[in-house]
């Protein structure tokens, strides 16, 4: 059988007042008749506190195969790679943990998705290891904090730009010719690139960070487009910063993961972007979760805990209202679906709406 779950590590961490065992373990697949890996994903298991280690593996696999893990997750790896379109699109996934803290898990997601061309990418991913909710920069960053920071990302990357730029006109003619002979306008190449460091309302600079002991890097991607990639001598961009110099720019729940001060455990305020819920459609049918709110809109799948599949949704959001959700399924193929949302009491409630029938739902 291709695939297989084997332990890596046991780490005993501090949350809170209490050690945890965070136990890591593999799943792999292999490329069929190889024993080159295809896809890896980590899988979580903590005898302390499962239902954070539950929310962990359940929004890596959410997130990154859109299909949840179910009882035997490397059963459900396997059927999905041996499915026409059970991994459609995804070439390889991998992982790297980047940091294991007293408070956070701060794990590399490394894969390879391919439509008209392929793309390598890293998608960088901070857990309260508490609750196992990701951890997302505006919770633990104030609003001055993260203007802060995006000035300082964005200096950062027009400095390493108006650097280079400068080191290539420098050069002797000759050193400038490409092997076709021909000079590469630098200047030219990266003015766009540039342009959009100059400007305080871009703040896609700070979208993806990550996490360890010493720095949080920002990690943003190259200037060119596919086609121009070969031409594009810096690449992707990395931030780091030392985290010892936000203090100033935490919230208390941020000061709560980053700091060693001791300290009464601050939460998240509420909210529905980015984290794993647990639900109930109807009398007792179990769904869950998994959304992103980007800028205004808000895009992600639920899940019936039976089956497992995405149910893709989208719809409006704003950053500042946290109160109100109106989430529409975007597939075709089925009656529409309609999830209204309001929180009550710390929990977000509404109803269920399809084919003119409705049913309550409610998230833990």
């Amino acid at each position: 059988m291709k695939g297989s779950l084997s332990g890596v590590a046991l780490m005993l961490l501090s949350v809170g007042a209490s050690a945890t065992q965070l136990q890591i373990s593999n799943i792999d697949y292999l490329y069929p008749d190889s024993t080159i890996t295809q896809y890896r994903l980590p899988w979580f298991s903590s005898p302390d506190n499962p239902i954070a280690a539950k929310r962990i593996n359940d929004h890596l696999f959410s997130t990154f195969i859109f299909h949840l893990p179910g009882k035997d997750p490397q059963a459900t790896l396997n059927q999905l790679a041996k499915t026409e379109h059970g991994m459609e699109g995804i070439e390889t996934l991998d992982y790297h943990v980047q940091y294991l803290g007293k408070n956070i898990l701060a794990i590399d997601i490394l894969g390879e998705w391919c439509g008209a061309y392929c793309e390598a990418y890293t998608e960088p991913v901070v857990f309260d290891l508490s609750t196992g909710y990701r951890v997302t920069l505006e919770q633990i960053i104030t609003n001055n904090g993260m203007d802060t920071l995006a000035t300082k990302v964005r200096k950062d990357i027009s400095d390493k730009i108006s650097t280079f730029v400068a080191q290539q006109k420098a050069l002797p003619a000759e050193k400038q010719r490409d092997e076709d002979g021909v000079i590469m306008d630098y200047e030219a190449f990266y003015a766009e690139c540039l342009a959009r460091t100059k400007n305080p309302d871009f703040t896609d600079y700070t979208d993806r960070y990550s996490l360890n002991e010493k720095n949080i890097t920002f990690l943003n991607g190259r200037c060119s487009n596919h086609a121009n990639q070969a031409l594009d001598d810096l690449g992707d961009f990395q931030t780091p910063l030392p985290v010892s110099s936000l203090n100033e720019m935490l919230t208390p729940y941020g000061k709560t993961l980053l700091t060693n001060e001791p300290r009464q455990r601050t939460a998240p305020l509420p909210g529905l972007s980015d984290r794993v819920l647990y639900g109930t459609l109807g009398k007792n049918t179990r769904i869950v979760l998994n959304v992103s709110c980007q800028r205004s809109y808000i895009q992600g799948a639920y899940f019936y805990e039976k089956y497992g599949a995405a149910i893709g949704l989208s719809g409006k959001c704003s950053p500042e209202n946290t109160q109100h959700y109106e989430l529409t399924t975007s597939s075709n193929e089925a009656p529409a679906e309609k999830i209204v949302l309001d929180l009550k009491e710390g929990r977000y409630q509404g109803n269920w709406q399809s084919g003119g029938k409705t049913l309550p739902v409610q998230f833990d």
